[in-house]
Formats: structure tokens, C-alpha cells, sequence
């Protein structure tokens, strides 16, 4: 693996972490990308974020309920720590010119460009594997680059609607029932990275890069894969029924249950254990009348019953009562938090930090998941400004100040963006 260490000014690259001295071209925008690239910015991989002229990355202003931060949404804000920015005009020829240049030196590249996109303006895997053999070159479409829905926006509540996971939740009286996260584009990310880190490992052998392809089709299919592989089982799939289900493929009493107070979540639990703690007796009877799978009708009458039995005895009592009742029985329950809530529990603390912005300020946002014990108090930074970077990356890839000048002065670049 290629031990590439940029020289450093500044707001640069972390030192530390498994990934320390690699370089990363991130050419991504929105979720699924900034995301993948991140994540390798907290191995300490450094990330040259390279943005369009003209606003860069449109997840710097498309925000989340009009909530922003340092002048960006909160959506770029959490998903571009650990990163530099250049403001790079790819659509000129001397722009490509000074990413080929970039190209020689880089480990990773990645893109989501729509596909044909990247073959457009020159900057596929073919052209820049051309360039350096040992790049390792990761791209994100939403349904890849053939079938007929290949030029269709990969955006997260379609994908999951084409996917059929919004009829796995819910009454059968409501509307489908789509997840409120990005969870498409999350596991996408999570995908693309490990792709990345393996063609890494495979590069350490062969000495050679490769191309990984990941579609937000194939990562909602492997999401789901127990419950469309139960599906295509199925003599009768089930669907959705009277009560409100939190997911058709598992067996009652799985769901949320409104308590005196609150809500409580129940997970999979013995129906006749449940009966004897929470004193409801009928639902041994249920356990044992369960329908055929073949008659669709008869077992969504059957979980209906079942949601309705538990849920009539616990709104009787608070949700405090059952959770510590059905905890010491050791049945699988929790509260149903709001984010305040839940923050504030001193279990969540430990995946809290606080990080500064490069205008100043502070802010509180989510650790990195994964720890690792050689790096047990990685670097974070804070997402850059608007082509923040521009200047010292340029100088780092072997550009004289004169060249820098003339690329700025061309607007093949941007110089840095100096608040007033």
C-alpha cells in the first residue's frame, strides 16, 4: 500500500489511524459518497473534497428541517469532517488537466455521477487507471449503468418505495410506511468503504487498483435479504393487517405499544412467557391456534388478535412498570425515546464530541462508530469552508505559485473563500 505523506499546513490531514498517509480525490456529493469518504477521513486517511464552481456540494444548503450550521446545512456540516475542500472546474479541460495530475499521486477516487457521467467528462476508471495503475477507483449510482431505469435519480424514499420496504410496515388502512432515514444511502456508503478497503488490501498483493461498483438497488436488496428470500419462499407472503405492525415478517408480538404514560417497544418474545408475566392468559390459546401460512387472511386476523391482547393490558400500567417487569423476566422490551431523550441518557454520552467548526465554533455531533485500539483518540476536524483548501492542495500536488495564480485567475480554480 502506497505510504503517501502530503506535507501539512494548517487544517490538513489527521496523522493518525490505520488509514494514516493515504489520499483520497472525493468527488462526491450528497450522502452516500461524503459519507463513504468520511468514514476513511476518520481512519486518517486525508480527503480532498474537489467541488464543483458555483455553490460545490448542494448539501452544503439543502438542509434538514432549515437547520444550518456555520453558514452550511447541518447535512453537509456531519458528513464532511476530516476533509479538505477544492474548488475545481472538471467541465474545462484544464481542470481534468489538474485532477490527472492529482490522479498520479492518489490512492483512492470517488465518485456518484449519474452513470456515463464520469465517461463524459474524461474522468472514468478507464482514463484515470490509465494514468495510475494502482488507483483504487469506488463509484455510487442509484439503479447502475444498464435496464431501463439506469437515468433515474437514485434518491432514498424512491428507492425504498421501488423496493417494495414500504409495505412491510404499518396498517393495512394507512399509507405505506417509508423509513425517515437516509438508509438507503447509509448502507450504500457503508458498502462502497468496505469495497474501497478490500481493493486496498488486494492492491498490497497485486499492486495494482481496481474499479468497485455499488448501486443503491443492490444495497436496499441486501438489506432486505431475509425478508425478500422469505418472500420468494412463501406459499402466501404475508401482508400488512388491521394493527400496527412494525414489520410483517416477524411474529407477534413484535411492535410498539402505547403504555399509561409513553410508548414501549416489544422485540421477539415467548407468547406464553408474555402471558404469564403480564397476566393475560389468552394469549397461550393464540400461540397454539396460529393459522396456516397459506390462508393470508386467517393469519392477519391472528396477529391482529395477538396486537390487540397485549396492547389492551399494557395500557394499563406505565411504561416504567413493564419495561423493569419485563426486564426482570428477561423478555426483550425497551422505552420508544424522542432525540432529547435518548441524548440525554448517560449510555449515549461515550458517542458524543464535540467538534470546531473552522470559523470558531463548537458544536456537538456523533463520534465515529468504529474505534480502534492503536487509535483510541482519533483527529477530527471540522467540515471545510467553501474551497478552503484550494491554495495549500494545489501547492501540495506540485503546482508553483504562479500555476495556482493562473488557475485562479482562470476560475479553473477557486481561491480560498475569506469570511468578512
Amino acid at each position: 500500500m502506497n505510504q503517501i505523506q502530503p506535507k501539512m499546513s494548517g487544517q490538513t490531514m489527521s496523522s493518525t489511524g490505520p488509514l494514516a498517509g493515504l489520499r483520497v480525490l472525493d468527488l462526491t456529493i450528497a450522502l452516500a459518497g461524503p459519507m463513504c469518504t468520511q468514514r476513511m477521513g476518520e481512519m486518517g486517511a486525508d480527503i480532498v473534497k474537489i467541488e464543483a464552481p458555483g455553490g460545490g456540494d448542494f448539501s452544503r444548503y439543502s438542509t434538514m428541517a432549515g437547520i444550518t450550521k456555520f453558514g452550511d446545512a447541518t447535512t453537509f456540516v456531519t458528513l464532511n469532517r476530516n476533509k479538505r475542500s477544492l474548488i475545481l472546474d472538471l467541465k474545462s479541460d484544464a481542470g481534468r488537466e489538474v485532477l490527472y495530475r492529482m490522479v498520479k499521486d492518489a490512492d483512492v477516487l470517488v465518485q456518484n455521477f449519474r452513470p456515463r457521467v464520469a465517461s463524459k467528462l474524461g474522468i472514468d476508471y478507464a482514463t484515470l487507471s490509465a494514468i495510475n495503475p494502482r488507483l483504487v477507483y469506488g463509484s455510487i449510482s442509484g439503479y447502475g449503468e444498464d435496464g431501463p431505469l439506469k437515468d433515474r435519480p437514485g434518491q432514498d424514499l424512491l428507492l425504498q418505495s421501488f423496493a417494495g420496504l414500504t409495505m412491510n410496515a404499518g396498517r393495512s388502512s394507512e399509507l405505506p410506511h417509508p423509513s425517515p432515514l437516509y438508509m438507503v444511502d447509509v448502507s450504500a456508503s457503508h458498502q462502497l468503504t468496505e469495497g474501497v478497503l478490500a481493493a486496498l488490501v488486494a492492491r498490497a498483493t497485486t499492486g495494482r487498483g481496481q474499479e468497485i461498483k455499488v448501486t443503491m438497488v443492490s444495497a436496499i436488496m441486501e438489506m432486505q435479504v431475509q425478508e425478500l428470500t422469505s418472500f420468494m419462499a412463501a406459499e402466501a407472503p404475508p401482508t400488512r393487517s388491521g394493527s400496527p405492525q412494525a414489520s410483517i415478517y416477524m411474529e407477534p408480538p413484535y411492535g410498539i405499544y402505547r403504555c399509561a404514560d409513553a410508548h414501549i417497544a416489544l422485540a421477539q418474545v415467548d407468547l406464553d412467557r408474555l402471558g404469564d408475566v403480564i397476566g393475560v392468559p389468552a394469549l397461550k390459546a393464540l400461540k397454539t391456534s396460529r393459522p396456516s401460512q397459506k390462508d393470508s387472511a386467517a393469519l392477519m386476523r391472528w396477529r391482529d388478535d395477538i396486537y390487540d391482547a397485549v396492547a389492551a393490558r399494557l395500557r394499563e400500567d406505565t411504561v416504567a412498570h413493564w419495561d423493569n417487569l419485563l426486564t426482570e423476566h428477561g423478555l426483550w422490551c425497551g422505552p420508544v425515546n424522542d432525540y432529547a431523550t435518548f441524548l440525554a441518557h448517560p449510555q449515549t454520552q461515550r458517542y458524543l464530541t464535540t467538534m470546531t467548526h473552522s470559523k470558531g465554533g463548537e458544536y456537538r455531533t456523533v463520534a465515529p462508530a468504529i474505534r480502534f485500539s492503536g487509535d483510541p483518540d482519533p483527529s477530527l476536524r471540522g467540515s471545510p469552508r467553501y474551497g478552503e483548501h484550494s491554495r495549500e492542495v494545489l501547492l501540495e500536488a506540485g503546482f508553483s505559485i504562479a500555476e495556482v495564480d493562473k488557475l485562479f485567475a482562470d476560475n479553473v480554480a477557486v481561491s480560498p473563500v475569506v469570511d468578512v
